[in-house]
């Protein structure tokens, strides 16, 4: 490609720089947008959370057994984590906005369905419904979020990851007051929300679809500009993907054994379980925004390998200092969730800058698959704390932290080929 010369050369760049520069309205535009993105997450993953909880209900009314009721669970995480990757593979050959409110609508009836189906049946069937929902809606949300986010790609990403956590933590928690209440058949509430979430976001679809063409259009003029071409590196995306995958193990198995080990070895009262883990997603939350936002102007290989080294040790006090007393315990698991929040947004930004051509594909893999792989090792820890006792899985959480720091430094800095 020829190179541009003179006053073409720095005209071209003056445009470049003007468009790179959003005007006020502009931005109130784009924080609007991400922000109708992030709340949709919140209301996608909340159903990702929502199965577990309505699970002991179901066990009840209809005498399901625990393998039974594992098979629900299972099926939504393999029919998201499958479809996930390929939804993103899809979104990179065209345009897939209008996926995002389907996405929702499908997976708020799957969910909404469970508690008024007469057979185990029909109930895997719309658990596969469910999980098809949640993953189907993160490729496209994420890669709206990056052209809406500009410049500021990890702070946009960081508040539409927080989407996604806020769900997960609020499944339980909104579900299970509304079962207490109304029974299974008040599981029919949760497809309200996500039909509201749907509507709104189909109607801003039309912008998101502009911010699209915009950020073409200041990618083909940059290109121009400055003579290079984006090139797609699969050998740096296949090392985050390991990174991602141990990182997801140490959320995972802290998210599932930190309520016991704050019940059996610190002796605390289960609804004070539920504050431990409260503080560890609360902090969580607050660590993916500093994340984000300190990804944007440090290197966020950087910030990757802080965030993983933290989360080790803060893993290593949950082992060691838990057992102390209330205090430190909450300190501890406030200090990994913060720590393992920092680098949760940024493995996202990171992947697609690893696939520049393939944003869709990284998407969907680093939100969807890596994140299940991870999962299939929480059994081991479970395994580990019944041989050695619970502060072994803490143990075992911080060497597989420290396994993710180790890979984070062999990340190579994402590339451009002149």
């Amino acid at each position: 490609m020829p190179h541009a010369t003179g006053g073409n050369r720095d005209r071209l760049l003056e445009n470049v720089t003007a468009a790179a520069i959003p005007s006020r309205a502009l931005e109130r535009a784009q924080r609007r947008g991400i922000g109708m993105l992030a709340i949709a997450h919140v209301v996608n993953d909340m159903h990702q959370s929502a199965i577990p909880a309505i699970l002991p209900f179901l066990i009840v009314r209809d005498g399901l057994s625990l393998a039974a009721a594992g098979t629900l669970v299972l099926a939504m995480n393999l029919s998201s984590s499958v479809v996930q990757p390929l939804f993103g593979h899809l979104s990179d050959r065209r345009s897939l906005g209008w996926t995002i409110p389907i996405a929702l609508v499908l997976g708020g009836a799957g969910t909404a369905s469970l508690g008024w189906l007469p057979s185990f049946g029909w109930m895997l069937f719309a658990a596969l419904c469910a999980g098809i929902g949640i993953a189907a809606f993160h490729p496209e949300g994420s890669r709206f979020t990056t052209y809406l986010s500009g410049e500021r790609r990890a702070s946009g990403m960081g508040w539409f990851t927080l989407g996604g956590y806020c769900g997960f933590a609020l499944g339980p928690i909104v579900v299970t007051p509304v079962l207490l209440r109304a029974g299974l058949r008040g599981t029919a509430f949760l497809v309200l929300p996500a039909v509201l979430a749907a509507a709104v976001i189909a109607a801003e679809l039309p912008r998101f679809e502009h911010a699209r063409r915009q950020a073409a259009r200041g990618e083909q003029r940059a290109t121009h500009a400055h003579a290079y071409e984006e090139r797609d590196d699969w050998a740096a995306f296949a090392r985050l993907v390991v990174t991602v995958a141990l990182r997801s193990t140490t959320f995972l198995a802290a998210v599932t054994y930190v309520p016991l080990f704050a019940i059996r070895v610190d002796r605390l009262a289960t609804a004070q379980g539920g504050v431990i883990l409260a503080a560890l997603l609360a902090s969580g939350a607050i660590g993916t925004i500093a994340g984000g936002r300190l990804a944007d102007r440090f290197d966020r290989r950087l910030i990757v390998a802080l965030s993983l080294a933290g989360t080790s040790l803060c893993a290593l006090a949950l082992a060691t200092l838990g057992s102390r007393g209330d205090p430190w315990l909450v300190l501890a698991a406030a200090g990994f969730g913060f720590a393992l929040g920092l680098s949760a947004s940024v493995v996202v930004v990171l992947g697609q800058e690893y696939l520049p051509n393939h944003i869709g594909t990284a998407s969907g893999v680093t939100l969807g698959l890596a994140v299940s792989i991870g999962g299939i090792a929480v059994p081991f820890f479970g395994a580990v704390g019944d041989r050695y006792g619970l502060p072994a899985i803490f143990e075992a959480i911080a060497l597989f932290a420290a396994a993710a720091f180790a890979s984070a430094l062999v990340l190579r800095a994402p590339r451009r080929a002149a």
